[in-house]
């Protein structure tokens, strides 16, 4: 009686796991309308990225881990090219350090570029961009917020401009020495103080005049800069993208992070 019930067992649950592959077999071959938006027939494909990208969440900021008696850099490989990133272990501990661990937890991997503002900036991070809705591209994050890295007195910052960012809600942090924000600086995107997460963007204008830059700077902290693969930078700026007037305007073609690999000498 108990080998009858367990082969009885055993053919339902085989039954169930036939009954789930046709589905997602179907789900992923049947054409749906585009009132669906790309989740398939039964939403499958959307549910699935859900999952996906939930598994990527953390509850808080990861401990710093990092050597900064040490060199860190980042090869980055893209669906287009490889670049790589000198990290600002010294100048941006806390950051670079996050940036590592969301590195070494493959966080980046096959995350898209969804910003490309041309001759001023590249932006990428958002694990958002993994799933099928562009709407939410921009607005993910790791589950949580770390504070901002940036010395306004090793910036030389002048009294209107330190003025400008205390009424912001920007704070002064004099346990760093900063770099500027600059041609090929990698800087972490944000939505106002201490509010980074895994978003970064790299500065494509090559003016040092950029007022936009100008503006940028001191409210975003400065972790690293471009030190090869820059064609493919120039590459993604290039890039045709929905609307150029916009403030976050989207590309065209998909451009994607393939992995990130750290190096440490």
């Amino acid at each position: 009686m108990i080998k009858e019930n367990k082969d009885f067992f055993l053919y339902i649950l085989g039954i169930i796991a036939l009954i789930f592959i046709t589905v997602l077999l179907f789900d992923s071959l049947v054409p749906n309308s585009d009132s669906e938006e790309n989740c398939g027939l039964f939403g499958i494909r959307c549910w699935i990225e859900e999952i996906q990208n939930k598994e990527k969440i953390y509850s808080e900021v990861p401990e710093i881990e990092i050597d900064t008696s040490k060199d860190y850099k980042a090869e980055v490989e893209t669906s287009i090219g490889t670049f790589e990133i000198d990290l600002y272990e010294k100048n941006a501990p806390v950051t670079v350090n996050n940036f590592v661990f969301l590195v070494n937890e493959d966080y980046y991997d096959n995350v898209k570029f969804h910003r490309v503002v041309k001759d001023l900036l590249v932006q990428a991070g958002d694990r958002n961009t993994l799933d099928s809705d562009p709407d939410n591209d921009g607005e993910g994050g790791p589950g949580y917020e770390f504070g901002d890295e940036i010395n306004w007195d090793s910036l030389d910052f002048s009294n209107a401009k330190r003025q400008q960012l205390e009424n912001l809600g920007f704070d002064n942090d004099a346990d760093v020495v900063s770099k500027n924000l600059t041609y090929r600086s990698v800087a972490m995107a944000n939505s106002g103080p201490d509010s980074n997460g895994s978003q970064f963007f790299i500065i494509t204008a090559s003016s040092s005049e950029d007022q936009t830059v100008n503006g940028l700077e001191g409210r975003h902290t400065v972790f690293g800069e471009i030190t090869s693969g820059w064609d493919v930078i120039e590459e993604i700026n290039d890039l045709d993208v929905d609307d150029p007037t916009s403030n976050s305007p989207k590309p065209i073609e998909d451009v994607s992070i393939i992995n990130i690999e750290i190096k440490v000498s």
